[in-house]
């Protein structure tokens, strides 16, 4: 049987995903589409809007067969490391097909895969990035210097799913499916945060619109004022440890006298580091993901699933135990993943506007 990767964070999941989860069974004619999804802090540094358990029932709602977890020391990543890890995760589950959405092609994304490997192309991007742009950004501009091409940021990121897929030599195959419904997860969530949910309605799945009716947002205010309490109290040699922290930048954070986090926040922002860096960091910092921690993946872990016909397809392709609870800790060999997971599920609970979730078999949020 064939199955389809997409790696996503689904926050939320809208009906752009369900358009491109059902273009996947046209184009590929694959048997499953499986959601490769981070947790409750996502790629940009944030909290998911919704806790991962309940994205991951919306993701089975929008046709998705299964959702794999991706852990959250996978995720707090530029782009190019969270394509690499998330393409790592689709070669274990033994995939067929690595789908995405972009507006260009592949072959115009090939041509730009080429070019980016070029002495000059290099050249460029360093000269863009040292004017404080983002890598997104600095990346599309010396695109469009050079080939005078467009490309949106999630060109940019389908672009580094198949340098991931040719870096580590891989048979998946890459599919696009070209972005046509002009739906925005960022506008969604503004609209949620607002409590215009009725708004949204048309641009969401009719069960998740329900979900969404009675499920409250993640309080950001609230966690960043937990945040900024958790940074102060590092020392100098704490904060020199942590993954991605750069040259200086911990002195400039300890000795920050701000009395708020938006106020830090504008001590710390420059040119030369963009707001996305800062809230990786940032969550490094809370999580004390250091340097040195151990990336090794001892199993991965299903959220949800449609029906047996997937979890019998996973299990007979998966490379690592396929785990829907951590009960045998002797496959925690590396335990290091494991505890990140463990704690950023409990830390989201300090921010959660409830205490009672939708999930009958639970209370608070576990990894």
């Amino acid at each position: 049987m064939k199955v389809c990767a997409v790696i996503c964070e689904l926050n939320p999941p809208h009906n752009g995903h369900q358009f491109l989860v059902e273009n996947i069974r046209k184009v590929t004619n694959c048997d499953f589409v499986v959601a490769i999804m981070g947790g409750n802090f996502v790629q940009r540094g944030e909290p998911a809007i919704y806790e991962y358990r309940l994205r991951a029932k919306m993701a089975i709602n929008i046709g998705f067969d299964a959702v794999i977890y991706m852990p959250l020391v996978y995720t707090l990543n530029s782009a190019d490391d969270f394509a690499y890890n998330g393409v790592s995760i689709a070669h274990l589950l033994k995939v067929d097909y690595l789908a995405f959405g972009a507006h260009l092609d592949l072959d115009k994304l090939y041509e730009i895969e080429n070019l980016s490997n070029q002495y000059e192309f290099r050249v460029l991007l360093k000269e863009n990035l040292q004017n404080g742009i983002s890598y997104a950004s600095a990346f599309g501009k010396a695109i469009k210097d050079m080939l005078n091409i467009e490309m949106s940021s999630n060109d940019i990121l389908a672009l580094q799913y198949i340098a991931s897929i040719k870096q580590q030599s891989l048979g998946i195959r890459p599919i696009i499916i070209k972005r046509e419904l002009d739906v925005s997860a960022t506008q969604l969530r503004q609209k949620i945060l607002a409590n215009d949910i009725e708004s949204i309605k048309p641009f969401v799945n009719t069960k998740n619109f329900e979900l969404i009716k009675k499920t409250l947002p993640f309080n950001y205010n609230k966690f960043n004022e937990f945040l900024y309490g958790n940074i102060t109290t590092k020392s100098v040699d704490e904060l020199k440890a942590i993954k991605g922290m750069k040259e200086g930048l911990e002195n400039k954070i300890y000795e920050s006298n701000a009395t708020s986090f938006l106020e830090f926040n504008k001590l710390i922002k420059t040119k030369r580091y963009t707001q996305t860096f800062l809230n990786r960091l940032y969550l490094n910092i809370l999580f004390n993901i250091k340097r040195d921690c151990d990336l090794k993946l001892p199993y991965l872990k299903l959220v949800a699933f449609s029906d047996d016909a997937i979890i019998k397809e996973l299990n007979t392709k998966c490379s690592l135990p396929l785990l829907t609870t951590l009960k045998d800790k002797r496959l925690l060999s590396a335990k290091s993943l494991y505890l990140y997971d463990t704690m950023a599920s409990k830390i989201y609970n300090i921010s959660t506007n409830s205490k009672d979730f939708l999930f009958p078999y639970h209370k608070l949020i576990k990894y």
